[in-house]
């Protein structure tokens, strides 16, 4: 049954508390007073059906695992969508009581009344690359464990030194193929693993070779590869993870977007500064380290700065913040397009 006409010119915002099969919608008028709370199944055909009586709706959802084909479907029917921080969300709204209803209220209440922490939506080619990227993340590590399981079995019965150091690469791979365990059942694994580790070696050859094409029609691309340490695979996904540069205005924002910025507890005249934050894109934190290692092997300047940041925090903490001067060096080549200048790491050791 269709609401009344007067019910859907009252109706302005409305928060959505998104789960895998339905979700819970809490409607309010112009004033952020909730007026009807409903539970909605998610199917194509109920949520055209159910927001088909409110074309001028603002609506605040979560950032959540999965929730892109939903808020897609919304931004197809016309509907105003807000992205909610789910983090800062749980620190302005902290409840006893924490339900379905309640979340969706909340997340109405505050679009309402302009306190909704937002978060950036990336667009549908931005998440194509992140997942075309993040997929050939997947098979490195799984291909890793395959390696790893494999030494397993030769140190069962004492052959992996004897293979050499270099147990992947030209001739030793060769006798690796020629192995012949004697342990009850090894050799069928053994055999299983190897065919398994070509299969995932092959996947990833074509990712890599997807990954070089891509890289050289990409002008951003072309432009953080200037920068020491980083390649094809680190440039795009800088590229992905960051998503437009151009909602930064600083670099110290893109820092705590990757939750590279550390961590502070003050108190009066008490500083306390702690780890990283961690807040954001673990795939973006783990290319920068990455990166940064390289960097600091080929380029005199983040070498210079790595050693200076060591001497007080020592190499883990050293690596850390030559990743965030990494990041800052990058930003600044995406907003001004302009290739990496050695000028741009600058003096500053911290």
């Amino acid at each position: 049954m269709r609401r009344s006409a007067t019910l859907a010119c009252v109706i302005t915002y409305a928060g959505i508390d998104y789960h895998k099969k339905f979700s819970m919608v809490t409607l309010g008028d112009q004033s952020g007073k909730a007026v009807t709370t409903q539970r909605i199944p998610n199917d194509r055909q109920s949520i055209e059906r159910f927001f088909s009586d409110f074309p001028n709706l603002q609506v605040a959802v979560e950032s959540c695992r999965g929730y892109e084909w939903f808020v897609d479907l919304l931004k197809e029917i016309g509907i105003t969508v807000h992205m909610a921080n789910p983090y800062r969300v749980a620190l302005i709204a902290k409840t006893r009581c924490k339900t379905d209803k309640i979340d969706s209220k909340i997340l109405m209440e505050l679009l309402a009344i302009g306190f909704l922490p937002t978060c950036y939506q990336p667009s549908a080619g931005e998440r194509r690359l992140r997942e075309r990227l993040r997929w050939r993340t997947h098979l490195v590590r799984n291909a890793s464990r395959i390696k790893i399981r494999i030494h397993a079995l030769l140190d069962k019965e004492n052959l992996g030194i004897g293979l050499g150091k270099y147990l992947w690469r030209g001739s030793a791979r060769e006798n690796l193929e020629k192995v012949k365990l004697q342990g009850p059942g090894r050799q069928q694994l053994f055999s299983k693993h190897l065919k398994l580790l070509e299969q995932l070696e092959k996947m990833v050859a074509i990712e890599d070779d997807w990954v070089r094409k891509t890289a050289r029609t990409n002008q951003d691309a072309q432009l953080l590869m200037t920068i020491p340490g980083v390649g094809e695979f680190s440039a795009l996904s800088i590229m992905a993870e960051l998503g437009d540069v151009k909602r930064f205005k600083r670099s110290a924002q893109v820092v705590n977007f990757s939750g590279l910025a550390p961590s502070l507890h003050q108190s009066a005249n008490s500083r306390f500064p702690g780890p990283i934050t961690k807040q954001g894109s673990s795939a973006l934190r783990w290319v920068l380290v990455q990166d940064a290692w390289r960097a600091v092997r080929h380029s005199p300047q983040f070498r210079l700065f790595f050693s200076t940041v060591s001497k007080r925090c020592g190499r883990h903490g050293a690596i850390v913040a030559t990743a965030r001067k990494l990041l800052q060096v990058a930003y600044r080549v995406l907003r001004d397009q302009t290739p990496y200048d050695p000028g741009r790491v600058g003096n500053q050791t911290a």
